[in-house]
């Protein structure tokens, strides 16, 4: 059962750090310790509960269609490759880390923090495709798909809550290309293991 949880957890640490507009905007805001662990929870929060709806979506696609499921695994396998295959290309083509900006104006409202924390994951098209059908998706076809879903979950809280926590020494750490061409290539590795580990379930 804990392997279910581990891989949860690493296919979702692997989706969800990576250099983007809402780490760069969080880990700006935990620098000027604006709400930051405010803003983590809305984050980890609707992360969460995409991912359930995928976790359930899925697994009734699974139970009304269940000859679905070896065409379900592939899909899962396509998708995780095609993430391995775009970590090493930025292995090779990534020559910068996350900048934040750390001098904007302070955001004084915390429903405003809310209400941008909440566009910035919500209208992520990205978001759905990683929670709600990838993670969905993989989970529907373990045989404990909500033991997959906390570890999912739970990489979600560790990773917000660190840039809630951690803010300017951890920006320091994540301006390095060098460490997030390092990251890449072991979330490559870790995609490509977790889509072997899928299709190997399968039998072929």
């Amino acid at each position: 059962m804990f392997s279910h949880y581990l891989s949860g957890f690493v296919v979702a640490i692997g989706l969800i750090v990576a250099i983007g507009a809402q780490n760069a905007w969080v880990l700006g805001m935990s620098i000027r310790r604006q709400y930051p662990y405010t803003i983590a929870s809305v984050c980890f929060t609707i992360d969460a509960l995409l991912m359930a709806v995928g976790v359930v979506a899925l697994g009734h696609i699974q139970r009304l269609l269940p000859a679905a499921i070896p065409w379900l695994t592939y899909i899962g396998v396509a998708m995780l490759v095609g993430l391995g295959v775009q970590a090493f290309y930025r292995v090779f083509t990534t020559h910068q880390g996350l900048k934040v900006e750390d001098a904007a104006p302070p955001i004084q409202s915390r429903s405003k923090v809310v209400i941008l924390a909440m566009t910035l994951s919500l209208l992520n098209p990205h978001v759905y495709l990683d929670t709600v059908v990838l993670i969905g998706n993989i989970a529907a076809i373990q045989e404990y798909p909500w033991v997959f879903w906390m570890g999912s979950a739970s990489a979600s809280v560790v990773w917000f809550l660190s840039l809630a926590a951690l803010g300017k020494p951890l920006s320091v750490w994540l301006i390095s290309p060098r460490r997030w061409q390092i990251f890449d290539a072991v979330i490559g590795i870790i995609m490509f293991w977790v889509a072997w580990s899928l299709l190997n379930s399968t039998g072929h």
